[in-house]
């Protein structure tokens, strides 16, 4: 190729200014900066230039920005982590049974009393007191009693008028209740001839605790036998009808007067007699059939 043609224009004006300025004389001008042929595109963009060296920077701070970014994420990712650990631990620690300590085992050798409270023997129980038969008890009726309204069988009341003593040791109380009842009675008004009699038993004691103990004691009061008075008062009353029949009828007073004598006779004997009589307040002396036995105080 011709060399004319291979000059570019622009360089060829560039040394034809130079010529004249040096011609001239003058400083010569500044050259122009060369346009950047494609092969030096490399050049121009290194990181040498000025423009390149902020663009680093910013590059740099960008990545260490996105660095500590990341750092901090898995910083907190870590702790989350741990907390989520220690928190399933002490759930399982809370859900596990409690394991029981193994029971203690006592030792074989016994250890001496401390205890400082005085031991006192127990006091034996106090021996019972057997009242023998033979006993005399002394009782006050409570009630009264009397043979010519009283019937075999009826009840009645009565009490200690003292107190029972055997051996030194009170068996039991004045003023404790006696129970008894009526086993035979003879009335003078209703029976002619016979002995007023009055028979009690007593069968019941009760103690201080208000226990009634059984116990058998008999008792029997009999009244003056008056059988001359009944007699004189039955012939009496005999001659008195004899009479009364005679008045009656003259030719047949025998007779009628055996028949009024026989009523006489009878409407006396209901009269006659006495009669065994226990006012209440009265004070008897009974001794003991058989044995009792009472606790001892």
């Amino acid at each position: 190729m011709p060399l004319k043609q291979s000059i570019s224009p622009a360089l060829l004006l560039a040394a034809l200014g130079a010529c004249a300025l040096a011609g001239c004389g003058g400083k010569s001008a500044p050259e122009p900066a060369a346009t950047a042929a494609p092969g030096n595109a490399a050049t121009a963009a290194s990181p040498e230039s000025p423009a390149a060296v902020p663009d680093a920077a910013a590059e740099l701070e960008a990545r260490e920005k996105e660095l500590a970014a990341r750092e901090a994420d898995l910083a907190m990712k870590q702790r989350e982590a741990d907390l989520a650990r220690r928190e399933a631990e002490l759930a399982a620690r809370q859900s596990a049974p409690k394991k029981s300590s193994p029971p203690k085992v006592a030792s074989s050798t016994p250890k001496p009393a401390t205890s400082t409270a005085t031991t006192s023997t127990p006091k034996a129980a106090p021996t019972p007191i057997n009242v023998p038969a033979g006993t005399q008890l002394s009782v006050e009726m409570t009630s009264s009693l009397t043979t010519k309204t009283a019937k075999v069988g009826d009840r009645f009341q009565a009490r200690l008028a003292s107190d029972v003593v055997v051996g030194g040791r009170r068996a039991a109380a004045a003023g404790s209740a006696v129970q008894g009842s009526v086993t035979e009675v003879i009335s003078g008004s209703s029976k002619v001839g016979g002995t007023p009699t009055l028979a009690l038993a007593f069968d019941g004691l009760t103690l201080a605790s208000g226990a009634t103990e059984p116990i058998s004691a008999g008792f029997v009061q009999q009244a003056k036998s008056e059988t001359a008075k009944d007699t004189a008062k039955i012939v009496g009353g005999a001659a008195a009808g004899a009479v009364i029949g005679h008045q009656i009828d003259h030719d047949k007073g025998s007779v009628i007067g055996g028949i009024l004598v026989g009523a006489a006779g009878v409407a006396a004997a209901q009269k006659t007699g006495g009669e065994v009589e226990l006012p209440a307040g009265t004070v008897l002396t009974v001794a003991l059939d058989k044995p009792f036995e009472v606790s001892g105080n």
